[in-house]
């Protein structure tokens, strides 16, 4: 299971059953999935947490989900996703999705900084990747300041759709 994670400004926990809601209300919001993809009917995202859930309890889990939080507040803002990949036990896709008003506030930046000093400060793990839809400016903005660089896969002219952070390259940005 995944452990709660605290930045600044976030409370990060993990995925419990009594967020289906939420989860359900991020997956089916068009307004959510704007960069990301088609939005879920009801049923669908339903179906989806239901996985989610069967994932994040298997052993070892095959994926990690977080609540995110602001500060002491108790109505969630987002969701933190980490999927290690299949064929690679040293590389996982690290994804975020917040609510349209919680957007473009810092918190993905947070999230996921504290996500890579969490899986980066243990062996294991040596490559987050990401990926988001071409000419997605603002994602292109927090790769950057993470210090992810274009990966295989990426587009050109700066709109690259997949992207990735090496743990050396992390470390070295954080000593």
């Amino acid at each position: 299971m995944a452990m709660p994670l605290q930045t600044r400004s976030l409370r990060l926990r993990p995925l419990a059953e009594s967020d289906e809601t939420f989860y359900c209300r991020l997956y089916s919001d068009a307004a959510v999935l704007t960069r990301v993809g088609p939005p879920l009917t009801q049923e669908a995202a339903q179906g989806a947490f239901k996985r989610v859930l069967r994932q994040v309890a298997a052993t070892p889990p095959r994926s990690h989900y977080w609540m995110l939080y602001a500060g002491v507040a108790d109505a969630p803002l987002g969701l933190m996703a980490l999927v290690p990949d299949r064929d690679d036990p040293t590389s996982a896709e690290v994804g975020v999705l917040l609510l349209p008003d919680a957007q473009g506030q810092g918190y993905a930046t947070e999230a996921i900084a504290a996500l890579a000093d969490s899986v980066f400060a243990v062996p294991g793990l040596q490559r987050l990747w990401t990926r988001h839809a071409s000419g997605h400016g603002a994602a292109v903005g927090l790769m950057r300041r993470l210090g992810f660089v274009a990966g295989p896969g990426a587009s050109d002219a700066g709109a690259q759709s997949r992207w990735q952070l090496l743990r050396g390259d992390w470390s070295a940005t954080r000593s």
